[in-house]
């Protein structure tokens, strides 16, 4: 049976399907999630109910899409905390556009996060987000906190996707957890352009800032 399947790869995951079928564009709906809750059929039947639905998904499409400073300050709200699970610290609204817009955005002028969202909340508030950060290194250097600034090379990078949990209310993004995955986040995208990242042991033993 090894003959009628097909193996892709997404991320760090290996996926199987039938070698017949034609792949679609991805498109990435919640239940696919990994972290997703199954829900009863009250549940659907709230999220059947959910007006608020669209709302949540033109603040998340704002988050993600060509990034800006006037973006990130107009949708993030002023208590916004960001989190990665394993990791006690919390990441403030000042540090998230400073990282993005300070360090990022002179150093890779077209990043950007593809993204795929349905939504729908889950039971603990939040919505599953699956992101992939891509780009080029062609503007300044780049200069990660700890780490040795990159000079600009041109490469592009594409890194693997992860999974964002975001909590909308109103039209502000209070919270963002992200879940683990090493091929993503910033000590990947200093990795793919080229730089060496230490463990985090020797990055916690030399002082430096921690990355999520």
């Amino acid at each position: 049976m090894a003959s009628l399947v097909t193996t892709r790869c997404i991320g760090l995951a290996v996926v199987h399907r039938p070698g017949s079928a034609v792949l679609a564009p991805r498109v990435l709906p919640q239940r696919h999630c990994p972290v997703h809750t199954r829900h009863s059929l009250g549940g659907k039947i709230k999220q059947s109910l959910d007006f608020n639905k669209k709302g949540r998904l033109q603040v998340i499409e704002k988050l993600y899409r060509n990034p800006s400073k006037e973006k990130l300050e107009s949708v993030l709200a002023d208590n916004f905390r960001m989190g990665e699970e394993g990791y006690s610290r919390k990441f403030t609204k000042a540090d998230y556009i400073g990282l993005t817009c300070g360090t990022v955005l002179p150093a890779i002028p077209d990043f950007n996060w593809g993204h795929a969202c349905s939504g729908d909340v889950d039971d603990d508030g939040f919505c599953i987000v699956t992101v992939q950060a891509t780009g080029h290194h062609t503007g300044a250097p780049l200069a990660m906190p700890g780490l040795e600034p990159l000079p600009p090379s041109g490469k592009h990078f594409c890194l693997a996707e992860e999974v964002q949990k975001v909590k909308v209310e109103g039209d502000k993004v209070v919270e963002i957890q992200v879940l683990p995955n090493k091929g993503a986040g910033p000590r990947a995208l200093y990795a793919a352009l080229g730089g060496k990242v230490p463990s985090q042991a020797a990055a916690a033993a030399a002082a430096a800032p921690p990355l999520p």
